[in-house]
């Protein structure tokens, strides 16, 4: 299993943080790698949903976990490979705990990961970045 990792703090509460990430139809709009996210709106373990990333065919996901406001782990299914991202939020004094984790395996694990786990690994901190105004602007 290949492994990246990402942690930030912020002062955006946790349950903010969560809202956000758990508003599946909305990540284009923080995402700057998807161009769309097709969403029943159902934010419990077993949920599907689909997201297109840009110049990228479309991909079947499910969510994993998504326990209210501290953690939302998704799984996308992708040929002869997984990849897990988690998101964790943990508050401490103020402020907020951001990890994400990206995770890849199966027989072709190697190929996603230098197709897609990389880049966004690379892209992590500006994602986060986003995500976190985004999430902050949200009432």
């Amino acid at each position: 299993m290949i492994t990246y990792t990402y942690e930030t703090t912020t002062h955006v509460p946790a349950a903010k943080l969560f809202r956000a990430i758990a508003d599946i139809a909305h990540w284009p709009h923080w995402d700057s790698e998807l161009e769309s996210t097709e969403h029943d709106g159902g934010v419990q373990p077993g949920a599907r949903f689909m997201l297109k990333p840009k110049g990228g065919p479309k991909v079947r996901m499910e969510i994993i976990e998504a326990v209210a406001p501290a953690r939302f782990v998704d799984l996308a299914r992708l040929p002869l490979a997984k990849m897990r991202t988690s998101h964790h939020f943990a508050e401490s004094a103020g402020q907020t705990r951001v990890a994400i984790t990206i995770e890849v395996w199966g027989l072709l694990g190697f190929l996603w990961d230098r197709v897609v786990a990389r880049k966004q690994a690379a892209s992590a901190a500006e994602q986060t970045r986003r995500f976190v105004a985004y999430a902050e602007a949200q009432p």
